[in-house]
């Protein structure tokens, strides 16, 4: 089974741990051959292997655009011979080699399988990616190729939630705006540094962090991702499987949108329910409430809607 350890070569995971998880950038831009990987996945040889073998949706793009999308891997491979970027996401699920990994990190981290998953990235020529932030964790693994990297903390806005593009361009989620505390750059900052990866180079981004990359030649990077769950997402996931236990909870929210005196009955109902939790001291002992929040929680399922829906409109590789 392929373990952590492997995979971050040459970081140990005690290292990574004690110097930057989760927030600081660890960079080594070239590594030893990743065997135990090749053996539990024999198609990342080459990036056309991959393509063949995945059986889903391969995002395409070029810097600056254009963008499309391919049915499936095999069906991808022509525009990656014109120099498209390939983008799969989710590729434990056609490489099942990668769920050792996965269920690896999960238990380091303490974070539920349902927060991982495996992403790849070839292109062939020259490509890269423009400018952005991601709201996940991502350890970048360059199996094949040359790529530079430019990065710098987006100082603009903290836990952002879901992609971050340059200012003035479309954002994948307009409330990344809103939770900003200042505009974002139109370009990488000042304070950006650059990195030349070559085969074996393995490149920890913390979430928030502005880059754009160049690649050449031949690339094929492998990306373990992790995806939150962020605490918003575990107390209304958990506060509702909670609150579900008693049938008033269970009741149907009638008139929650009239305006009229139907909305203002709906308002007085939501008002004795949370006066009842007051009452019967479920929010007073906030220790004894957070045991039984995270008891009753659905681990499995716990990404949260913002961070599907962020994961789903990031567009480029990483």
């Amino acid at each position: 089974m392929l373990s952590l350890e492997e995979f971050i070569r040459p970081l140990s995971v005690d290292d990574l741990i004690r110097d930057f998880w989760p927030g600081e950038l660890y960079v080594s831009e070239t590594g030893p051959p990743r065997t135990a990987l090749l053996e539990e996945v024999p198609e990342l040889v080459a990036a056309e292997q991959v393509l063949a073998g995945y059986q889903r949706p391969v995002r395409l793009s070029r810097k600056g655009g254009p963008y499309a999308s391919a049915p499936t891997g095999a069906d991808a491979i022509p525009a990656y011979r014109t120099g498209f970027t390939c983008v799969m996401l989710g590729v434990e699920e056609s490489f099942p080699g990668f769920k050792g990994l996965i269920t690896d990190a999960a238990r380091t981290f303490g974070l539920p399988v349902s927060s991982f998953t495996c992403e790849a990235f070839c292109s062939t020529g020259t490509s890269g990616l423009s400018m952005h932030s991601d709201f996940d964790l991502n350890f970048a693994l360059l199996l094949h190729g040359q790529k530079r990297w430019r990065l710098a903390r987006n100082r603009s806005i903290e836990n952002q939630t879901s992609t971050c593009f340059s200012r003035g361009a479309a954002q994948a989620d307009p409330r990344q705006e809103r939770y900003a505390h200042s505009p974002f750059p139109d370009e990488m900052p000042e304070d950006s540094t650059e990195f030349e990866m070559g085969p074996g180079g393995i490149l920890f981004v913390p979430r928030g962090w502005w880059h754009e990359t160049y690649s050449l030649g031949d690339c094929l990077q492998v990306n373990l991702t992790i995806k939150g769950p962020h605490w918003a997402g575990v107390f209304t996931r958990a506060m509702e499987t909670l609150l579900l236990e008693d049938p008033r909870w269970r009741n149907f929210a009638f008139g929650v949108t009239h305006p009229d005196g139907r909305r203002d009955a709906a308002v007085a109902e939501l008002t004795a329910l949370l006066d009842r939790l007051t009452r019967t001291g479920e929010l007073l002992d906030t220790h004894e409430l957070a045991l039984r929040l995270l008891d009753r929680l659905d681990l499995e399922n716990l990404s949260t809607g913002s961070q599907r829906k962020a994961s789903k409109s990031t567009q480029g590789d990483r």
